[in-house]
């Protein structure tokens, strides 16, 4: 296992991870890798980025 990946990968459902292949215009592999670390190119990293994003949003919007 590579030393710098992160043990835990980006859990989200399969909704956020369509809304993540538009947006970057990349296939479901490109999301599936960038969220499990298996690369940290540029485009990984934002993807990453906006899943915390969208991830966020989702959390807000339950009501306690």
């Amino acid at each position: 296992m590579n030393k710098n990946r992160p043990q835990t990968p980006v859990q989200m459902g399969h909704l956020l991870k369509d809304q993540l292949k538009k947006e970057f215009n990349c296939s479901r592999q490109t999301v599936h890798m960038a969220l499990n670390y298996f690369n940290n190119s540029k485009l990984a990293q934002c993807i990453r980025k906006r899943s915390k994003d969208l991830l966020i949003e989702e959390a807000e919007k339950i009501k306690i």
